[in-house]
C-alpha cells in the first residue's frame, strides 16, 4: 500500500525516521494518548473508586494502550501494519460506569475480558461480513464518530458542566488559540516544523490557561507528591463477569469494532489517497490488536481500548504516517506507566486544551466521512440510507432525553451517535439491496460510418447510458465507472477498426464487490496477436498497438474464449 502514499507526507508508511524525529513524533502521540486518561478518570470518579484504586485503574489503562499501540507496528495478521494509537475508549465510558458500579475493578476487568474476546472473534469473521461495510456505511461511521466527539470537545472548550452552563470566557479563548496553533502549524509549518503541531498547541494552551486563570499553580501541587520512577501498581484480581451485563458488553464490543473499522478506513485513506474499498486484512489485524488491548486491560484491571481518532488527525497534521511511530509510541507509554509523575502531570492538562484537541479531531473526521460518502455514485436508495442514518445518529443530540425511559442497559447504545448511525446505515443498506440491479446485458451501438470520432462517440454514449445507471444501483466508485466506460468504448471502437466484428456486439456487465466484469460477445475474430517490432516503429495511433495498450494497461485483467461460433472477450476493472 505504501506505493500510493501521497507526496504530502514527510515520512511514509514504511519510512525509517531518524531517531530524534521518531522520538519527537512518538512523544507527541504518547502525550495525546495519555490526555485521554480523562475518560477512565471520569469513570473512576463516578464509580467511587478510592485514590489508590484510581491510580491502579489508570496504570492498567496505560499498560493496555502501550502494548496494543506497539502491536499496530506489525503487519497483519498480528497487527494493522500502520500508524495507529490506542486510547482508553470513550465508547465504553457509560458502560464502564454501570459495570464498575456493580463490583468495582473486578467487574471492570470482566467487562474488558468479554470485550476482548468478542473483538478478536469479530476480527476473524470480518471477511465474511464484508457486505455489511460498503464505502457509504464506512463514511457514515467516520462522520458520526466526528459528530460524537463534538459535544464533549465543545463542553470542555467552553468550560461548561452539568452544574454550570455558563460559558467561561477564559476557557473559550484558551481553546480557540490552542486550535488555531495546531491548525496553523500543521498548515503553514514547513518540513519538520509540522511535526510540532500538537506539541505547540499543548504548550500554548497550558501557558494561556495559567495566564488567564483557567487553572492556578495549585492545580499542579499533586505533581510534587508523585515519584519519578516506580513499579506499576495494578489490580491483579480474577475478573468477575456479571451474567446480566454480558449482553451489554457484547453489544458495546461490536460497536467498538465498528468504530475501529471507521478509524482504520481513515488510516487507509491516509496511506492511499485513491482508496475505494476497505482492506479487510489490515482492518482485521487492527481490530484484533484492540481486542488484545482489552485482554491486557482485563489482566491488570483496566477498561477497553480503541483506536484514537485524535491521533489519526495528528498523523495528518504532522505529515508523518510511518508505522515505526506506533512502536516508539508504545515504548514511551510503557515508560510512562513506570513514571507516576508523568501520568499525574498529563491527567492535569486543562480541560479547554483537551477540548480543543477533540474539536480539531472532530473536524477532520467529519470531512473525511463526507469525502467517503461522496466518492460513491448515489441513487435514491443510498440517499435515504445515508440521510436516515445521520438523522437517527443526531437524534440524541437534537432531542435530549429522548431515550430517558429506555431500558438502562440499552441507553448507552441508543445515546451514542456512532452506534445508532452506523447500525442504522448497516440495516438500511441490507434492506435496500433487495431489488437493486448489479448486472445488465445490452447491445452496443455500432454506427456504420468512416468517421472514427463519430463512431467512438456513439459507442461511448451507448455504453455510458447503461453502465452509469448500473453503477448508481450498485453504489460503485465514480472513478471505477468512468474508467470502465472510457476504456471499454475506446477498445470497442479500435476493434471495429480492426474488423473484429461481423455484426453487433452484445455486452454483459456485472458488479462484483468492488470489481466490474465486462464480457463482449460477438461473431467475428479476436484481437490479432500483438505485433513484434522495434519501439521506434510502433505508433500510438496504430489500431492494433492501441488495442494491446488498452488490454495490458488500464484494463486490470483480460481473457478470450470461443464457444458456439461466438467470441467472448472478458475484461476486468478493479477499484
Amino acid at each position: 500500500m505504501s506505493d500510493h502514499v501521497h507526496s504530502r507526507y514527510l515520512y511514509e508508511l514504511d519510512a525509517s525516521p531518524p531517531w530524534h524525529d521518531l522520538l519527537l513524533l512518538g512523544l507527541q502521540h504518547a502525550v495525546l494518548a495519555l490526555v485521554f486518561l480523562v475518560y477512565p478518570l471520569a469513570a473512576a470518579q463516578q464509580i467511587g473508586l478510592s485514590s489508590g484504586e484510581t491510580a491502579q485503574f489508570l496504570t492498567a489503562c496505560v499498560l493496555a494502550i502501550a502494548v496494543s499501540t506497539a502491536l499496530h507496528y506489525f503487519r497483519p495478521m498480528v497487527g494493522s501494519g500502520a500508524l495507529a494509537v490506542e486510547i482508553p475508549t470513550p465508547i465504553f465510558l457509560p458502560a464502564a460506569v454501570l459495570v464498575g458500579g456493580v463490583g468495582g475493578l473486578a467487574t471492570l476487568s470482566g467487562m474488558s475480558l468479554v470485550s476482548g474476546l468478542i473483538e478478536c472473534l469479530f476480527a476473524r469473521l470480518l471477511k465474511r461480513l464484508r457486505s455489511l461495510f460498503p464505502a457509504e456505511v464506512c463514511g457514515v461511521a467516520v462522520m458520526m464518530l466526528g459528530i460524537s466527539m463534538v459535544k464533549p470537545g465543545v463542553l470542555n472548550a467552553l468550560g461548561v458542566t452539568a452544574a454550570n452552563t455558563t460559558v467561561d470566557g477564559g476557557s473559550l479563548l484558551v481553546a480557540a488559540l490552542t486550535v488555531t496553533t495546531i491548525t496553523g502549524v500543521s498548515i503553514f509549518g514547513a518540513g519538520r516544523v509540522k511535526l510540532l503541531a500538537l506539541g505547540a498547541g499543548l504548550c500554548v494552551g497550558i501557558v494561556l490557561a495559567m495566564i488567564f486563570g483557567v487553572v492556578s499553580w495549585s492545580h499542579w501541587a499533586a505533581l510534587s507528591e508523585a515519584s519519578w520512577v516506580g513499579v506499576p501498581s495494578v489490580h491483579l484480581g480474577v475478573p468477575r463477569i456479571e451474567p446480566t451485563l454480558i449482553p451489554l458488553c457484547i453489544v458495546m464490543a461490536l460497536v467498538l469494532s465498528v468504530d475501529n473499522i471507521g478509524m482504520l478506513v481513515g488510516i487507509q485513506r491516509q496511506i492511499n489517497p485513491s482508496w475505494s474499498k476497505i482492506d479487510l486484512r489490515q482492518a482485521s489485524g487492527g481490530i484484533q490488536v484492540s481486542g488484545i488491548g482489552d485482554l491486557v486491560a482485563a489482566v491488570f484491571g483496566g477498561m477497553p481500548t480503541g483506536i484514537s481518532s485524535a491521533n489519526v488527525s495528528l498523523a495528518y497534521a504532522t505529515g508523518a504516517i510511518a508505522r515505526r511511530i506506533s512502536l516508539a509510541t508504545g515504548a514511551l507509554l510503557l515508560v510512562a506507566a513506570c513514571t507516576p509523575k508523568v501520568i499525574v502531570a498529563l491527567s492535569l492538562i486543562p480541560k479547554p486544551v483537551v477540548g480543543a484537541v477533540m474539536v480539531y479531531a472532530a473536524a477532520y473526521m467529519l470531512v473525511s466521512g463526507m469525502s467517503l460518502i461522496l466518492g460513491r455514485l448515489l441513487n435514491e436508495r443510498r440517499i435515504f440510507v445515508i440521510g436516515f442514518a445521520v438523522v437517527m445518529g443526531l437524534m440524541p443530540a437534537l432531542v435530549p432525553g429522548i431515550y430517558a425511559h429506555a431500558p438502562e442497559l440499552a441507553r448507552p447504545i441508543l445515546e451514542s451517535p456512532l452506534a445508532v448511525g452506523t447500525f442504522t446505515a448497516i440495516l438500511l443498506t441490507q434492506f435496500f439491496r433487495v431489488g437493486a440491479a448489479r448486472r445488465a446485458t445490452f447491445s452496443v451501438e455500432l454506427v456504420m460510418t468512416d468517421n472514427e470520432s463519430l463512431r467512438e462517440y456513439h459507442i461511448n454514449k451507448s455504453i455510458r447510458d447503461t453502465l452509469s445507471s448500473l453503477g448508481v444501483d450498485a453504489g460503485a466508485a465514480r472513478t471505477l465507472v468512468d474508467r470502465a466506460i472510457d476504456v471499454t468504448s475506446e477498445l470497442v471502437a479500435v476493434m471495429k477498426s480492426l474488423n473484429c466484428f461481423e455484426q453487433s456486439v452484445l455486452m454483459m456487465a456485472a458488479f462484483e464487490d468492488s470489481r466490474l466484469k465486462i464480457v463482449l460477445q460477438y461473431a467475428g475474430s479476436m484481437v490479432p496477436e500483438k505485433p513484434v517490432m522495434p519501439p521506434d516503429h510502433q505508433s500510438a495511433n496504430d489500431p492494433l498497438s492501441r488495442a494491446w495498450q488498452l488490454l495490458s494497461g488500464p484494463i486490470d485483467k483480460s481473457s478470450g474464449t470461443k464457444a458456439d461460433g461466438q467470441q467472448r472477450l472478458t475484461i476486468l476493472f478493479e477499484a
